[in-house]
């Protein structure tokens, strides 16, 4: 892309001098640009430049068009592992949202945000406006540099750092370059046509800005698509310029998930420790759950707008990224499609290169491919086991958190097939090599081939004891069977996707969808069909059934599930005399009642002490009753039920309902307080989710003194147990209980921000719950916060219209969040813990929609509630 020759920049045969970008950077300075707001843009269009038609195309037998890219996709930043406190610098021009996304990112790691204009001004005594107009640019651009390298070196822990347009200095960016040894440098990219209306630039400069852009590759060791955003909620959307606004938040919903996920994600924070990590949820890593399935996009087709990822919810457990081209402009291409990619699928990513075996021997471009992934941040990225020993180190010796795939894909297999003693060797190299997972795949001449296949791997496990995770399947329609029976990372399409023109390649192209594969296990009992229920005291109305059941429509599973009324546990026991029982989701007023009866519990569950999911512990054709990470393998399978284990998927709908609705005004912080109304078992996930999300200021607030008395002293127990490593976790008892309505919100605390409801509302025994109001002196949060009301049966609660009533006389921010959206955030995650699958989250939520619309309601005592 971009070369440094004799202090000038060369981008595509443009030459930019520093006297050029200089003078940029003093016009940007006198004419500030308006806020840094994120919106839409969409995917890129195909090349239509002369100079972006040199280029590498990866689908031709590895031949190369005319010219290749620069080595300025060859950076020679390597390293990505770094000290956990190490700070994380942003660069890139201006108005590529560096500050919004470094505000983001300190949030969600809990460290402070340097702004280099703050810094500039501190050290100096003047803005670097004003020292410009004093000092004259000469002098100004040396302080400015000068000025960036020691904000740098005197916080190089602890700290989230925005850098200016110094950054496009070649001497700032050699010392870029040393950082990046010691932390994670960010080159923070943005769709140029949309900054250039921010900045109100002319043709020449933005161009001449956007060929600087690029050098910041030599200077970072990751790369972040910042895309727009349209996440703004509609009552809200306003044009609020102002950072400190309360609603300006309301601009960043997308980009404050994406980026919070993406900076813990490279720092290595993302993950849970391995011993609360439930064997039935999907954090558990794909390689490490079964019929897992990859599918399969091309970059090109990216590229010529022929992929919608809102039509691919649940069609894969990862997306495959196939690059099959190589322009100047793929980079900026495979950056924003990864950040679309995650925004529209929330799915980990596994990167590949066409025609790999080919390339990795003859062309430094592939290389070039697979760092600019690890600089992507990408989960997995697949690296032919051909590839020079040299190489491979060296990219294994760079992955950071990225998990490498060792792949082979055999074009032309001998006669021998997959008893070819070639497998072997290739093993074993992955095997010294260290790769994560390992990937065969091969072009078979018969159906035979899915025998002999099924021979070698039983092979290798006899012979080898210590054994990364390994893939392997036949290609095309004579591989159906082996692709259906690979329990790991199988290649599958999508209706939705359009093929594009014929490659030469059609043999590689998936030919099963994830749903047809399902389908398959099922004809093959491998799967069984099994009933589920939702059981509690009255759950005739409850919405799960239409839920779960157009989940597993969506997805091919063969289940069916209902309600039942039960009236006490032994209604339970006898159902467990079914051994298609699949699973059970528990409602009042057994969710801590039936904890003693289950035997194994989530770290969740145990700490919360109530649970809503419970999955059958069955029994294997021995009798015995297998260890827990192979129970979750065994899922979708019927079986003599032996017992229980118990999740609590209600405080994840809580908290993720919570996080995504507080603005960066109101995010937790040390003195932030939080109202848990209840004492039941959904007020026990409530305050279980404030803890989770970093609340040490917890009030539980219930009608009977002793049961909030209960849960409040269940809660201190559990946090006087916990550690961070460095001694107790909690300096005092988080949790406190509030006795009266009648009394003053206690004056050492501040207001809450967070208040979650979890009083019965709907019908019970055919009375309705009790009506519930906040006083109006425990609402007067300045900034606002969110209110969280559980009941979800009842068209609009008493707490629910006095909350709006509020918000409209005051305008004070207050975002009200419904039992269904908490109701939908939990059955996800239960949804997944059941089958192992994963959610169709909207095809879910419509589910759900369309059974209120069709449902009629009638009006007791004056409210309106819904059959």
């Amino acid at each position: 892309m971009a070369q440094n020759i004799g202090g000038s920049h060369v981008e595509g045969g443009s030459r930019v001098s520093q006297v050029n970008l200089n003078a940029i950077s003093e016009r940007l300075l006198r004419d500030r640009p308006r806020s840094e707001v994120s919106g839409t843009s969409s995917p890129l269009r195909a090349a239509n430049t002369p100079s972006e038609h040199r280029s590498i195309d990866l689908n031709h037998n590895g031949h190369t068009a005319s010219g290749t890219p620069s080595n300025m996709m060859n950076p020679p930043v390597q390293g990505r592992h770094f000290h956990p406190d190490a700070s994380i610098v942003l660069v890139g021009i201006r108005a590529s949202g560096k500050r919004s996304l470094g505000l983001i990112a300190a949030t969600a790691l809990g460290r402070r945000f340097i702004t280099e204009d703050h810094y500039f001004q501190t050290l100096n005594g003047l803005s670097r406006h004003d020292y410009l107009k004093v000092h004259g640019s000469e002098q100004f651009h040396r302080q400015d540099v000068e000025t960036s390298r020691r904000m740098l070196e005197d916080n190089r822990h602890k700290c989230v750092i925005e850098c200016g347009l110094g950054s496009l200095t070649g001497s700032l960016q050699d010392y870029l370059r040393q950082y990046c040894q010691t932390n994670p440098v960010i080159f923070v990219l943005r769709d140029m046509d949309h900054i250039k209306t921010l900045l109100s630039l002319d043709d020449r400069s933005a161009k001449l800005l956007e060929i600087g852009n690029y050098t910041h590759r030599k200077c970072s060791n990751f790369e972040y698509y910042n895309l727009e955003d349209e996440s703004t909620d509609a009552q809200l959307d306003t044009d609020i310029p102002d950072r400190t606004s309360p609603n300006y938040s309301f601009k960043l919903k997308n980009a404050q998930a994406d980026f919070s996920w993406f900076v813990r994600s490279i720092s290595g924070s993302t993950s849970s420790p391995s011993n609360i990590v439930s064997p039935f949820s999907m954090e558990v890593p794909v390689e490490r759950r079964t019929y897992t399935h990859a599918l399969l996009v091309r970059l090109s087709d990216f590229v010529a707008c022929r992929i919608d990822f809102s039509a691919l919810e649940s069609a894969g457990d990862v997306l495959e990224i196939v690059v099959d081209e190589w322009l100047q402009s793929s980079p900026n291409a495979l950056s924003k499609m990864v950040a679309i990619a995650r925004r529209a699928l929330k799915l980990p990513i596994l990167l590949s290169v066409s025609n790999a075996n080919f390339l990795a021997s003859h062309n430094e471009t592939y290389l070039a491919v697979l760092r600019h992934g690890l600089r992507l941040g990408i989960e997995y990225v697949s690296v032919d086991l051909d590839l020079d020993e040299h190489k491979l180190t060296q990219l294994i010796a760079g992955k950071g958190h990225t998990k490498i795939v060792g792949n082979h894909i055999e074009i032309s297999p001998t006669a021998n097939g997959w008893k070819d003693s070639k497998w072997h060797l290739l093993y074993k190299r992955a095997l010294s090599s260290r790769v994560d997972v390992v990937r065969f795949l091969s072009a078979p001449a018969s159906r035979h081939a899915n025998q002999t296949l099924s021979w070698f791997l039983e092979e290798l496990n006899d012979l080898y004891e210590a054994q990364p995770v390994i893939s392997a399947f036949n290609l095309g329609p004579l591989g159906r069977t082996s692709q259906m029976m690979n329990s790991v990372l199988t290649s599958v399409t999508h209706p939705a996707l359009t093929q594009s023109q014929t490659t030469g390649q059609d043999h590689l192209r998936p030919v099963l969808s994830s749903r047809d594969i399902v389908a398959a296990l099922f004809d093959s009992y491998v799967f069984d069909s099994l009933d589920f229920y939702i059981v509690g005291a009255n759950v005739s109305g409850s919405l799960s059934p239409p839920m779960h059941n157009a989940a597993y429509a969506c997805l091919g599973l063969r289940h069916h599930y209902s309600t039942m009324n039960i009236k006490s546990w032994s209604d339970v026991r006898a159902l467990a005399n079914k051994d298609t029982l699949g699973g059970l989701s528990i409602v009042q007023p057994y969710k801590v009642k039936i904890v003693p009866d289950i035997g194994a519990l989530s770290v969740h569950a145990r700490a919360i002490g109530a649970v809503n999911t419970i999955v059958p512990l069955r029994a294997n054709v021995a009798g015995v009753v297998p260890p827990l990470q192979i129970q979750a393998q065994e899922r979708n399978r019927a079986g003599r039920i032996m017992g229980w284990f118990g999740e609590n998927t209600d405080y994840i709908g809580i908290m993720t309902c919570v996080n995504r609705s507080l603005s960066p005004r109101n995010v937790v912080q040390p003195r932030s307080t939080a109202l848990v109304i209840g004492a039941g078992g959904m007020a026990r996930a409530a305050v279980y989710a404030m803890l989770q999300l970093g609340c040490k200021n917890i009030f539980v607030y219930n009608r009977t003194i002793a049961h909030t008395r209960a849960i409040v002293a269940h809660f201190n127990e559990w946090a006087r147990s916990q550690t961070n490593g460095q001694g107790p976790a909690f300096a005092q008892d988080p949790v406190r209980a509030i006795d009266s309505l009648a009394e003053s919100w206690p004056l050492s605390f501040s207001l809450p921000t967070v208040v979650v409801s979890c009083v019965t509302h709907e019908l019970l025994d055919g009375n309705p719950g009790a009506d519930f109001e906040l006083p109006d002196s425990w609402i007067q949060s300045p900034t606002g916060g969110v209110v969280v009301e559980m009941a979800y049966m009842t068209k609009e609660t008493p707490l629910i219209k006095q909350m709006k009533e509020y918000r409209k006389m005051t305008n004070t921010p207050w975002v009200l969040v419904d039992g269904i959206e908490t109701l939908i955030e939990q059955a996800v995650t239960q949804f997944e813990t059941m089958t192992g699958r994963k959610a169709p989250k909207r095809c879910m939520a419509d589910a759900v929609n369309n059974s209120l619309r069709q449902n009629f309601s009638y009006m007791i005592d004056g409210e309106e509630f819904f059959s």
